[in-house]
């Protein structure tokens, strides 16, 4: 609602301004100077009539002497207006008015004083009470003038009021002096300027008064005018407002209805028949629900109408209603309870509007939101078969190479076994990292927090790598600072992940030199904010390109995929995982001097297991295959070739060895094998390897320990063999020391519950 602004221009305001000190003050101005003329006449008719009896000389001086003091006072009145708008003081401007009030008494009590200065110097002491008469004459108009003035200027008009009435008695005071007046002469000329006295005041405290309730009632009607001028503005606003209201109900595009308590149309806009299709005669005193609800119209919006209009409270429904035409429409009804003095509803304001096509449109999203989602999950399918796809035939390659490698060969076959395996591993590593990419933009990234050791974690790493660093000559160090935390809470498999590419890539485009590994932390309550520095003394990389490299498919130039090789998928990956669990990757470098990968996280600060893990193997040694000695293995898994790597990795471990080409098979040989290991491949013919291990977890025998064998690397998959009662999970390729290990372990873990 448009507000009315104050009225600084109202009676009041009007009132106030008027009875100010500035408003008198500019009042006394303009009353005086609109006088000046008429004082100048009677000054000059004065002057005329004591020039003739007495001569001009005296009755001149005291003429000149006024006529320049009321001229100057005059002009100073008349501009005082303006200079009290540019600055002048009030203070100021009363000064001045107080001078010029003296000023203008004293040319009026010389004009009085003339007859009694001539007829006393020419006749001497005498009794004659004519000069006291006529002074008193001549003051007297200004007097009650000064009188007047009280009000406007009190200080100036009272000096000048005390100036006037003083001459009087002070040449009456005189003539007793020079004369020997007794009797009845003084008596009466006391008494007079007694009443002269009395009347004076009493002409003051008159005026006063007046002046007073002049104000008061000024007031009081200006009081009374601002009221009623308020009033007549809050009317014409509600006027206005009511029109503007009304004007905008009538025209809205939304239909507007005004309903009773009773459920009855009592006024529609426009707007309303254009959207049902009914004209204001057939809406107004109809219930709307009659005549606009189909038998599509939702039971549920229809009570959420009617509990609204029990509670009398607004409310908003979405329902279908039928247009006159038939054609059916979703419409959005707000309604808003009005209430009347009494505090009851006196009708509700119900704004409808069209919102089919809004609800065809979330239809439409929904529609492909689930399109989506369809195309996530096959997507997700597609990726879980391709992985095997690629995974099985890339097992066995890598199978044999390893198995050809541990041969008798020649100097040439070993260079052809080792291209052979060092072709396959970066052909897995580059299938790897498109899988992976391409799960993280499926389904985003699955985390699974876990406490672990977070040295032991890098150690590992550094590890892994030293022997691509010893065989370059460089240089590996790590340095952990004190304040960060052994244990602690997060997904060590993809940090491992994330580091294993940094530190790669240092290696790989690093020559000579070195590669320094920092770790630092600030712990704040249960939280260390991890900071982990990867730098080189490699190639570097352009200033221009430092964004670029975290580009999929991408690295600084082209040149460089030719010399070292590599997908551009590493860094990318890195960076998305690091975004996943809270963090990001930065890069700082100097093209030519080497470069300095900064990984940042979160993590929780774990508290140190009572039982630690015995640490890993060295990577080059394999575990002792006597401890397998009476170890009953079961292989679940339909490729031949598979089947046969697993054979000529355990050809000299002293362990029983079955094979099942289905999980059918397999859940026949659980039953009579009774293994103790099953190496189960999740997809198999007939029966696969998840609905199997649920058979074979339902039966009533010793269960075994199964480990998932299958290609399959996602989250969803390791969960899947989680969930059907797997104990771990075996991805393909297969390494070998990986398998020994894993059989090792469960070996111990058998014979232990058997003796148990």
């Amino acid at each position: 609602m448009e507000q009315t602004q104050p009225d600084t221009d109202g009676p009041l305001s009007q009132h106030n301004a008027r009875f100010s000190p500035r408003g008198l003050l500019i009042r006394y101005a303009v009353i005086r100077a609109r006088m000046y003329y008429a004082r100048m006449f009677a000054a000059a008719g004065l002057t005329s009539v004591l020039a003739v009896i007495f001569g001009p000389f005296w009755p001149l001086v005291f003429f000149v002497l006024y006529l320049i003091t009321d001229k100057a006072e005059t002009t100073y009145l008349r501009g005082l207006p303006e200079r009290l708008e540019n600055g002048t003081s009030l203070a100021k401007a009363k000064r001045i008015i107080f001078l010029f009030s003296v000023l203008y008494a004293g040319s009026v009590c010389g004009f009085a004083a003339i007859p009694y200065v001539q007829m006393h110097t020419e006749a001497g002491a005498h009794e004659i009470l004519a000069e006291p008469f006529f002074a008193l004459c001549i003051v007297l108009g200004p007097a009650l003038s000064a009188a007047l003035d009280l009000r406007y200027v009190p200080l100036a008009a009272s000096v000048r009021l005390l100036m006037l009435s003083l001459l009087p008695f002070g040449l009456t005071a005189h003539i007793l002096l020079q004369s020997q007046t007794h009797g009845a002469d003084l008596q009466l000329m006391v008494a007079g300027l007694v009443a002269f006295f009395f009347t004076q005041i009493w002409f003051v405290v008159m005026v006063q008064k007046r002046h007073r309730n002049s104000r008061r009632n000024l007031r009081s009607q200006a009081l009374q005018r601002q009221a009623l001028e308020d009033a007549y503005m809050r009317l014409f606003d509600q006027k206005q407002e009511a029109r503007r209201l009304a004007m905008i109900a009538e025209h809205a595009n939304d239909g507007v209805m005004l309903i009773g308590r009773d459920g009855i149309v009592r006024w529609a806009n426009d707007g309303f028949s254009r959207l049902t299709g009914y004209t204001f005669d057939e809406l107004v005193g109809q219930n709307p629900g009659k005549i606009l609800n189909s038998e599509n119209t939702d039971p549920a919006a229809l009570r959420v109408i009617e509990a609204g209009r029990e509670k009398g409270e607004p409310f908003r429904a979405e329902l279908i209603n039928r247009r006159k035409d038939g054609k059916e429409i979703w419409i959005e009804t707000n309604q808003v309870p009005v209430f009347d003095d009494t505090g009851q509803i006196e009708t509700y304001i119900a704004v409808e509007r069209d919102v089919t096509a809004t609800k065809e449109y979330e239809r439409q999203l929904k529609e492909a939101r689930l399109a989506a989602e369809e195309g996530a999950r096959i997507k997700e399918e597609f990726l879980a078969t391709m992985s095997h796809e690629f995974r099985t035939p890339m097992n066995g390659v890598i199978g044999m190479a390893q198995m050809l490698q541990a041969t008798d060969l020649s100097e040439d076959q070993r260079l052809y076994t080792d291209t052979i395996l060092g072709s396959s591993r970066a052909l897995l590593a580059l299938i790897n990292d498109v899988l992976d990419l391409s799960h993280m933009n499926a389904a985003g990234v699955s985390l699974f927090n876990v406490d672990f050791d977070l040295h032991a974690c890098v150690g590992d790493i550094v590890r892994l790598l030293s022997g691509q660093a010893d065989e370059k000559h460089l240089e590996l160090s790590v340095e952990i600072d004190p304040d960060v935390p052994v244990w602690v809470t997060g997904d060590d498999r993809r940090l491992r992940q994330i580091l294993v590419n940094l530190l790669g890539n240092a290696v790989k485009f690093t020559t000579s030199g070195s590669i320094f590994i920092r770790l630092r932390g600030v712990v704040t309550g249960d939280q260390v904010a991890l900071k982990i520095e990867v730098e080189d003394t490699g190639i570097g990389i352009p200033a221009d390109k430092l964004e670029k490299i975290f580009e999929r498919f991408s690295q600084a130039d082209n040149a460089i995929s030719r010399k070292y090789g590599g997908s551009g998928l590493g860094l990318s990956i890195s960076r998305g995982l690091a975004q996943a669990m809270g963090g990001d990757i930065d890069v700082t470098s100097v093209e030519g001097e080497g470069a300095c990968f900064t990984l940042m996280l979160d993590m929780g600060v774990a508290d140190c297991p009572s039982i630690v893990a015995d640490e890993a193997e060295d990577a080059d040694s394999l575990p002792a295959l006597d401890q397998l000695q009476g170890l009953r293995l079961l292989v679940a898994e339909d490729n031949r070739v598979n089947r046969l790597l697993i054979r000529k990795f355990l050809d000299n471990a002293p362990l029983e060895l079955r094979f099942a080409t289905n999980g059918a098979e397999a859940q026949e040989l659980a039953k009579g094998f009774r293994p103790q290991v099953i190496l189960m491949d999740m997809s198999m013919p007939e029966v696969n390897g998840l609905e199997a291990t649920r058979a074979i977890r339902s039966f009533d025998i010793t269960q075994p320990y199964i480990a998932a064998l299958t290609a399959n690397v996602d989250e969803t998959s390791r969960q899947a063999c989680v969930d059907a009662g797997m104990d771990t999970f075996l991805s393909k390729p297969l390494s070998r020391k990986e398998l020994l290990n894993l059989l090792l372990t469960f070996s111990e873990r058998a014979r232990a519950s058997e003796r148990g």
